[in-house]
């Protein structure tokens, strides 16, 4: 098995792990510790103090265990319900009778241990050892106060510390490299993820070079050099209007790649530009905010007003008319010029065309995919 397939196996392992530690804790305190204080109420004083210790660690232990669970378990709420934890052993400690803080009545430290376990285990493993110290720490000061901790009692603290919170710091550790495995899968991941989107970008901008260097070489060279070799006329009205449709398309093309608000209304802006130059007056008019759009469909929109502008005489007026369920792009002009759908273009896209006299109306409209 690979690094990567080890990775996996050991984040669905973390993931095991954190319910394993769960219902450690929920088995353990909603079984065990509820009959050992019931059984046993009698010894503690005041009784109502240890039934508030038992709810207070199970508010801790419920807390944690959802957001552990929704790996949202953050630093802050980790320590508080740790702080939170130890206090509920402390209170659960000082209702045992004298002498008991090892016996079939004591059940607050083991309990707090994996609590502890379940909150820290995606912590630094000395925050754990801190825990597990001051959870054992209370056990030996009461045990000093009630002058119990002699040899015997030592002993049976020692024994006691190791089968227990021994037990669980290992069981812990294990944890912690699991999900040390897991965030490290995690990052590669991401990075994997964040590579792919930038080849992904980067052949998207090869293929968007490529496109205008074949625009250039098929529409734009051709017709350099045919006024570079004589061969067209610059002062033919079919070749100065060719080379005005031609510039306007490379406005166009131009401002493809800007980033604006509307990038449509900005390429109609570069197409009335070229117009402009010719002394034609231009008036462009837009309302409501555009869709999403893709490059495609703004270029089939852009292409009717292009020619419409680079036929135009003395004037023309372009409006655009945007919501959510339609763009609508009319244009009209003193223009001579024969306006026809381009075959291939978007199916959700129409073009309208009326003549009267020298006047010369076109209605490209789209509808993105879905709308009514």
């Amino acid at each position: 098995m690979g690094d990567d397939g080890a990775r996996l196996v050991a984040v669905r392992y973390a993931r095991a792990f954190t319910i394993t530690v769960v219902g450690i804790v929920a088995v353990w305190h909603l079984g065990y510790d509820l009959v050992i204080i019931t059984r046993s109420r009698q010894v503690y004083e005041p009784a109502a103090l240890v039934f508030a210790a038992w709810l207070l660690l199970a508010a801790a232990q419920a807390t944690g265990a959802v957001l552990a669970l929704r790996s949202a378990l953050g630093t802050g709420m980790a320590r508080a319900l740790a702080a939170a934890t130890l206090l509920a052993g402390e209170l659960a400690i000082v209702t045992y009778p004298p002498g008991a803080m090892i016996s079939d009545v004591s059940w607050a430290s083991n309990t707090a241990g994996w609590t502890g376990v379940m909150l820290l285990v995606r912590r630094p493993l000395r925050e754990l050892a801190v825990f597990m110290a001051a959870n054992m720490g209370c056990t030996a000061a009461h045990m000093a106060a009630d002058g119990a901790l002699g040899q015997v009692g030592a002993t049976r603290l020692l024994t006691v510390t190791y089968t227990t919170a021994g037990v669980q710091f290992a069981f812990a550790w294990l944890g912690h490299q699991l999900h040390e495995a897991a965030r490290q899968a995690t990052e590669s991941a991401e990075h994997w993820a964040a590579s792919l989107a930038r080849s992904a970008a980067e052949e998207a901008v090869h293929a968007e070079r490529q496109r205008r260097y074949d625009y250039l070489r098929t529409r734009v060279e051709p017709l350099l050099r045919g006024l570079a070799e004589a061969r067209l006329d610059p002062g033919d009205e079919a070749v100065r209007r060719r080379v005005a449709i031609e510039a306007a398309r490379l406005r166009r093309l131009f401002a493809e790649t800007d980033d604006t608000p509307h990038p449509l209304v900005h390429e109609l802006r570069a197409c009335a530009d070229v117009a402009e130059r010719r002394g034609v007056t231009v008036t462009l008019l837009g309302y409501g905010d555009m869709p999403p759009m893709p490059a495609p469909v703004r270029r089939a929109l852009a292409e009717s007003p292009l020619l419409v502008l680079a036929a135009a005489a003395t004037w023309a007026r372009l409006t655009v008319v945007a919501g959510p369920d339609e763009v609508v792009v009319g244009v009209a002009a003193d223009a001579a010029v024969d306006i026809r759908p381009r075959a291939g273009g978007p199916p959700s896209l129409s073009v309208m065309v009326d003549r009267e006299e020298d006047r010369l109306w076109v209605q490209t409209r789209w509808s993105p995919v879905g709308s009514p």
